[in-house]
């Protein structure tokens, strides 16, 4: 699967020990399936460099080395010298992906070719020098890939490039036309400070709307400019981000969704009820209540038995199905592991929580009857409603004996927690 991807990717396990890689992160780090397993780590053909330049001596183990500062800061930029004697310059970037059934935690490194980023971000701390000279470098300018502009501190376009052009359209008399309403007040904080002197330069990363209606994400480095060009001129460099910030959302995707189902997995949806639990003091809304329901299947055992690990499977991605159909785009659905899933949703006052219960398990049954072959599955479910100052292992633990109440009460059924306490 990794292959089939354009960036390089190097699977890691936390001790450090290489676990996987793919074509192009040999490729991209320049090296031999056996050196990047560590074999030959003294191999004075592997030279890298820090981002300053500094030489990564052999004796440092570069391969452990650097894997283990972009664990540590999530990010690195190095500098890979081949054979030939040219430098790459790569980004390697690293996420925690959990397994919850295991609890084991897996590196997951990306390594992509920087080298033009890089030359170009370099080329930025000249520019300066180059509008000073515009004429002497009209051609640099205009030749340029990145979108450069002059703007007043109105943010009324004095002049662009063509990469500029291309970006924001000929007919853009503003840069805060191009900016969607929503991202514009950032981004005129941004050049007051600017212009007030506070800071010599700033960037931001925010949506433009370009003239075919698309939005892309783009990043905004601004610099104040006057020799040469109108008093209290903005120099403006814009890159389009928006391939890379695709390419971090799949690598979140990764670290939160439970793999089968596409669902949360445990941790992040503890961590969805965590913030819900921190905003009912703060930004609660009245007619509004949110309850966590914890799903337990009913006769899954007899899924696995009768149809196998497979056949098991696919019953779970038929009841997250289910449950999905049943929540709202406001409501989070997770699979805590196994066959236990939770749900944190909201209803207005005066719903039935039972009743809504009630129509949970009937879809869960019906999800599971999709299932060729499988036995009859129903479901046991724990009702909690969410109260300011709890913590999210007081509603998981609440909810979870309710449903083991609802278990003992004879299944496919649910239990509020209020019922439960009330009688105990």
């Amino acid at each position: 699967m990794f292959d089939t991807l354009a960036e390089g990717v190097v699977v890691q396990d936390t001790d450090g020990t290489v676990r996987d890689f793919n074509a192009p992160a040999l490729a991209l780090l320049g090296v031999t399936a056996e050196e990047l397993r560590e074999r030959a780590p003294l191999d004075p053909h592997w030279r890298a460099l820090w981002d300053n330049g500094t030489p990564l001596h052999v004796f440092e183990r570069p391969l452990r080395t650097i894997l283990q500062v972009v664990h540590e800061h999530g990010r690195l930029t190095i500098g890979v010298r081949g054979r030939d004697g040219t430098t790459r310059w790569l980004r390697i970037a690293t996420h925690v992906v959990y397994d919850d059934e295991s609890g084991a935690e897996t590196i997951v490194s990306t390594i992509a070719d920087v080298t033009a980023q890089r030359e170009a971000e370099l080329q930025n701390a000249h520019y300066r020098e180059i509008i000073d000279t515009l004429n002497a470098s009209y051609h640099i300018v205009e030749e340029s890939p990145i979108g450069m502009c002059s703007v007043d501190v109105e943010g009324n376009v004095l002049r662009g490039n063509m990469a500029f052009l291309t970006l924001g359209g000929a007919e853009a008399t503003s840069i805060f036309q191009l900016i969607p309403e929503d991202d514009r007040a950032q981004l005129r904080e941004e050049l007051a400070r600017l212009m007030d002197g506070r800071t010599p330069s700033v960037r931001i990363e925010t949506r433009m709307q370009q003239p075919t209606g698309a939005t892309i994400w783009c990043e905004i480095t601004a610099v104040a400019m006057r020799a040469g060009l109108p008093d209290a001129a903005i120099l403006l460099l814009i890159n389009d981000v928006t391939e890379r910030r695709r390419r971090e959302a799949r690598l979140r995707q990764l670290a939160e969704r439970d793999p089968l189902t596409g669902v949360h997995n445990r941790r992040s949806f503890i961590h969805v009820l965590r913030e819900r639990l921190g905003a009912l003091d703060r930004n609660r809304r009245a007619g509004t209540d949110w309850i966590l329901m914890l799903i337990d299947l009913d006769g899954f055992k007899e899924v696995n038995d009768t149809l196998g690990h497979a056949g098991g499977d696919a019953l779970l991605i038929a009841v997250a199905g289910g449950i999905r159909d049943r929540t709202r785009v406001e409501d989070t659905v997770g699979r805590l592991g196994g066959d236990e899933f939770a749900v944190l949703l909201q209803s207005r006052s005066g719903t039935d929580a039972g009743a809504i219960g009630d129509e949970m398990i009937a879809r869960i049954t019906g999800a599971a009857r999709s299932v060729a072959g499988a036995p009859a599955v129903t479901a046991s479910i724990g009702i909690v409603h969410l109260r300011a100052g709890r913590e999210p292992e007081e509603i998981l633990a609440a909810a979870d004996r309710a449903m083991y109440e609802a278990k003992h009460a004879g299944k496919a059924r649910c239990v509020d927690a209020g019922a439960v306490l009330s009688r105990q």
